[in-house]
């Protein structure tokens, strides 16, 4: 049975007390993990729009909540030195007993990176240092001493204690879909996220594609956990999805009809159509479900997946 987990996009607008209590209604729910976004703003006019950091927020809730896992889908590589983000990963593992799971990308939002000062490489580059961001991550988790010199990144002698809670260390799940990436992920993931895209034949043809990278670099390719993101406007019937998505779409300024033009990616319908879509991901070895609901619509959307969709998957 496939598991479930409640994604989180801090960017547009959550409190801190938000959030919490969809953590704490995830328990009821069905829901075994709640995920939260790396994003520093929605968009360059979010002049007073709340968007909690993803670490600090990720330590709130390790203590908030007890039982849930607790993962980041995805943080940007690029936003903190690696060695720092190692340091601060095995804090929210000990502080969680456990529960982090650590998923990582090379980034991409760059109104983000010029608004706070980064430096916007190339994807190669990027790609470049997050191989080697990892590299320094996992040494630090697991050996007693670390020195790497890399072209963008190096460690001398660093030592990183605490250890994460978790042997040998909490999953590292990777997120992208692009050929390169599907190699790091071969080499370097114990999971995998590839794209929000409600088509399970695209992403069944990323799927060869990280299996031929696992071929290879001699990775068991049935050892990566497959997850799968995807937004949801959901409801009971036709005329409550309807009226959902009538409110989803004004709150944005558009029409039913612009917001599904716009929100292509999105699926908009009923809890039978969800499970016959879901179903189809399963059939390809996708285990695990991130699901992000419009703002706003989180707490009825959960309890509708919890009725109608969770147990049929």
């Amino acid at each position: 049975m496939a598991q479930f987990g409640l994604q989180i996009e801090p960017q547009f607008g959550f409190t801190f007390d938000q959030v919490a209590a969809l953590a704490h209604e995830c328990r009821g729910h069905g829901y075994t993990s709640l995920w939260v976004s790396d994003h520093f703003l929605l968009d360059n006019s979010a002049r007073d729009i709340n968007c909690l950091e993803c670490w600090t927020l990720l330590s709130a809730l390790a203590v908030e909540v007890k039982d849930l896992r607790l993962g980041s889908l995805v943080s940007c590589m690029a936003y903190r030195n690696p060695a720092l983000l190692a340091k601060m990963a095995a804090t929210v593992d000990m502080v969680s007993k456990g529960r982090l799971e650590f998923g990582t990308g090379a980034g991409w939002k760059d109104i983000e990176y010029a608004a706070y000062g980064y430096d916007f490489p190339t994807p190669g580059e990027r790609v470049d240092r997050f191989i080697e961001g990892v590299q320094i991550i996992k040494s630090l988790w697991t050996q007693p001493v670390t020195t790497f010199r890399g072209k963008y990144y190096r460690v001398e002698a660093a030592v990183a204690a605490p250890k994460p809670t978790q042997k040998p260390h909490p999953p590292v799940l990777i997120g992208g879909s692009k050929p390169r990436m599907l190699r790091v992920m071969a080499r370097y993931a114990d999971a995998v996220n590839m794209g929000g895209s409600p088509d399970p034949k695209a992403y069944a043809e990323t799927l060869s594609g990280l299996e031929k990278a696992c071929q290879e670099v001699g990775t068991d390719f049935n050892r990566i956990r497959k997850t799968h993101f995807m937004s949801f406007v959901v409801g009971r019937n036709g005329v409550d999805v309807l009226a959902r998505l009538t409110r989803v779409a004004a709150r944005e300024n558009m029409s039913p009809d612009q917001y599904r033009a716009k929100r292509a990616r999105t699926f908009i319908g009923t809890p039978a159509g969800v499970v016959e879509l879901l179903k189809r991901y399963t059939d390809l070895g996708v285990t695990q479900f991130m699901t992000v609901f419009p703002w706003q619509e989180e707490r009825e959307s959960m309890r509708l997946f919890a009725d109608e969709v969770i147990p049929k998957v």
